[in-house]
């Protein structure tokens, strides 16, 4: 097999992509990562920019110098996990940027602002070309599928659907986790809901808090992630009356432990190709509440998957049901863990590299 080279403009510890990316690049021994970083330098082709550049002036760099590199090296198999020009299998982890643009530019304001950010320019003008020209396309769920046949017209047997694979928990104790947690946190032993985002707005922790007001029912609502507005989110919370219930615990390395101690992970997302969260939240046995701009959410129980993320009062009568009926919200739990047993990583693995040995 010849020489497969990952592309990705910024390759981190952290992240979906770039977990996926290092996963992938370790399985295969005749393989390297095309990027501007130098994590993992044994598997790195690193391409140096300027870092003092603006971003959008960096990225235009990078697709030249990767473009460059192509032509002087064409026996590879070019397999990007970014938006670039010109690949051999293009994996659309980031969904497609111009339906990203038209859910979240919803008036004046954000559209014409939106129009003069020159990353959306550049990003919206490459898809076009990227799509056509790409010989293969992973999309992560028939959600982005779907999008990519409507906004560009590809022709689907062109666009493979892999969900994102997971790492399957091997034991799971959700009473001894959950015990835990209530040490922790110093609450009392109750439901659980979790939300794990970073960026809270697209994740849809407004909305989540909004969906929690009123519930007559007891909880617990932990938010974990990143998020440099957090003080607004703790005004609501506190506006709403609901501050003595919800914990914003931030970034933590042992997310794990949380998913495995909740009880229902609400995650009203406003955009989301395939929400990694959502999948191991599911793989925990936890109840999935979500919209159907995640991805993640159609292989998931459609009774609790929200038209919208704005569906307040949708998403505030699911999460009742659940805390009301033990019985239920166990069937639930039981139902989304079994969704997600065939996602574990070496079966996506092997799925992607049957699509990269028809190249």
């Amino acid at each position: 097999m010849k020489n497969i080279i990952f592309i990705r403009f910024k390759n981190s510890k952290v992240g979906g992509a770039e977990n996926y990316l290092n996963k992938i690049c370790t399985k295969l021994k005749d393989s390297q990562i095309l990027s501007t970083n130098t994590y993992k330098e044994k598997q790195t082709i690193q391409i140096k920019i300027t870092k003092f550049l603006p971003s959008f002036v960096r990225f235009l760099i990078f697709l030249y110098k990767y473009e460059n590199y192509k032509k002087q090296n064409p026996n590879n198999i070019y397999f990007s996990l970014e938006r670039v020009l010109n690949c051999d299998i293009y994996r659309a982890g980031d969904g497609v940027h111009k339906e990203w643009l038209e859910i979240k530019n919803d008036n004046f304001i954000k559209k014409t602002k939106s129009y003069f950010n020159p990353m959306n320019l550049i990003y919206t003008n490459i898809e076009k070309r990227l799509f056509k020209n790409a010989k293969i396309i992973i999309a992560n769920s028939n959600m982005i599928k779907d999008s990519i046949h409507k906004y560009y017209k590809i022709n689907t047997d062109k666009i493979k659907v892999i969900h994102n694979g997971i790492n399957l928990p091997q034991s799971i104790n959700k009473q001894e986790a959950k015990e835990q947690i209530i040490k922790m946190l110093n609450i009392k032993n109750t439901n659980i809901i979790l939300f794990v985002g970073s960026g809270y707005a697209r994740k849809g922790l407004k909305e989540a808090l909004l969906m929690l007001d009123g519930l007559k029912s007891d909880y617990c609502f932990i938010v974990i992630g990143k998020e440099k507005k957090l003080q607004l989110y703790k005004n609501l919370a506190k506006s709403l009356k609901i501050d003595n219930k919800v914990h914003f615990l931030g970034a933590r390395d042992d997310a794990y432990l949380f998913y495995l101690a909740s009880d229902i992970f609400l995650f009203p997302t406003i955009y989301e190709p395939c929400s990694n969260a959502t999948l191991e939240a599911a793989s925990y046995k936890n109840a999935i509440i979500t919209t159907k701009t995640n991805g993640a959410g159609e292989i998931f129980n459609k009774e609790y998957i929200l038209d919208s993320y704005n569906d307040i009062q949708s998403g505030s009568n699911m999460l009742e049901r659940l805390l009301q009926d033990e019985t239920h919200l166990k069937t639930i739990q039981q139902s989304c863990f079994n969704s997600v047993q065939n996602l574990d990583m070496d079966t996506h693995i092997n799925k992607t590299l049957e699509v990269i040995l028809k190249i």
